[in-house]
């Protein structure tokens, strides 16, 4: 009798090696994400003491935004107002400027474009949303008579025409409910009249949210980034990032949760709390109870979200390396599905103050709908910096 040494059928043997090798494949990619080799083409930049155009000075600049004729727009902190710059980088007028009349900033304007190309600018300090007109006409504004407004630095319009506020978790006004403080997202009428609800709790996005350092240094500093990605989606980073990455949705009117995706980091820790180790800081905050305290160090914090033009979504992130003396800033490329394709070093931006005041310099980031990439580089004096991102 003749033994059968096969005892399964060779397709069928082939088939379990092919599914067992993918699954190993899969499980090393979740780890170790394809290596991508980033440079940057400038074509050219914006603030340089070339003594071409006497018009402007960049001194401060936090906020880089493009209309749809690729016009370039740039909030200024020092001189309070919103700088204009053609699609080459021509100045061409300012929007605004320091005081406390119409159409003035007692501060420096935030601001983005609305559904009709207009510029909507919040001042926190005057407590005003001001409508422009692109080249810089008042349209509207508004000052809401009730406390509980919540002011945010950033904000975009849905496609409904209502607003989502990024709010970092702190404490509005002793009258306001206190659930306020546990939600990150608010969403506001198309006139910011009323505050239609809130979504997405703090506790549930940020690593280690019920640390006193953590809720300390999100409510000082940074209240993470989003990007819209669709009519009615968008992503969410929180500014301690932990890997996740977040995405909302409009379903019968309703922002929901709906998926969670995992980005890499190179540390085992976003956060460690309570140390002295090298790179701790120490964040003080005053308040009714007095000065409070506390201490952690930061290994990874968000630094922003933007989305190319066939849908792919960059995140840009400072990370201590683990192991390594050295702090880099990291970018991760994401497919519209979610998926992670890759990560690789952006040496363009460099990470300041070694992780500890990370929003003090953090370097606004913008992409238009050609793909253009607008950074600003804080290396000797302030200068938006724009080009092409090759190797993604």
């Amino acid at each position: 009798m003749k033994l059968n040494i096969l005892t399964s059928p060779p397709k069928l043997f082939w088939a379990a090696v092919y599914i067992l090798l993918f699954a190993i494949s899969g499980f090393v990619s979740d780890f170790a994400p394809e290596k991508l080799s980033l440079s940057f083409d400038e074509s050219f930049s914006i603030g340089e003491n070339t003594g071409a155009d006497a018009n402007y000075f960049l001194a401060s600049p936090y906020q880089i935004r493009t209309d749809n004729r690729q016009n370039i727009y740039i909030a200024e902190g020092q001189q309070k107002t919103i700088m204009v710059f053609g699609p080459h980088g021509k100045h061409l007028r300012s929007i605004g400027r320091s005081g406390k009349g119409p159409g003035e900033f007692p501060s420096g304007p935030r601001f983005h474009f609305n559904n009709e190309n207009k510029i909507v600018a919040l001042d926190m300090v005057s407590q005003r949303v001001t409508w422009f007109s692109k080249k810089g006409d008042i349209l509207s504004e508004y000052a809401p008579s009730q406390s509980g407004m919540v002011w945010s630095e950033k904000f975009f319009q849905t496609a409904d025409g209502n607003y989502i506020m990024l709010k970092k978790p702190r404490d509005i006004g002793e009258s306001d409910p206190s659930n306020y403080r546990e939600y990150v997202f608010h969403r506001y009428s198309k006139s910011f009249e009323d505050h239609i609800n809130f979504f997405g709790k703090f506790d549930r996005l940020v690593p280690k949210s019920d640390s006193k350092f953590v809720n300390m240094i999100s409510n000082r500093i940074n209240s993470g980034n989003f990007v819209k990605t669709g009519k009615n989606s968008f992503w969410y980073t929180p500014g301690i990032y932990d890997g996740k990455v977040y995405k909302f949705e409009n379903s019968a009117d309703e922002w929901k949760l709906v998926n969670t995706f995992d980005g890499y980091t190179d540390w085992e820790e976003a956060i460690v709390v309570n140390t002295e180790e090298d790179g701790s800081m120490s964040i003080v905050t005053y308040g009714e109870e007095g000065q409070q305290r506390s201490r952690g160090k930061i290994n990874s914090y968000s630094i922003g979200l933007v989305q190319t033009n066939d849908g792919k979504v960059l995140h840009f992130s400072g990370q201590r390396m683990a192991n390594k003396d050295s702090l880099k800033t990291m970018v991760e490329v994401f497919n519209p599905q979610g998926n992670l394709i890759g990560t690789g070093s952006f040496d363009e931006i460099a990470i300041d103050s070694n992780l500890a005041y990370f929003s003090s310099h953090d370097p606004a980031i913008w992409m238009d709908e050609k793909n253009r990439f607008y950074f600003v580089d804080y290396d000797d004096v302030p200068v938006v910096k724009v080009g092409k991102i090759e190797g993604l």
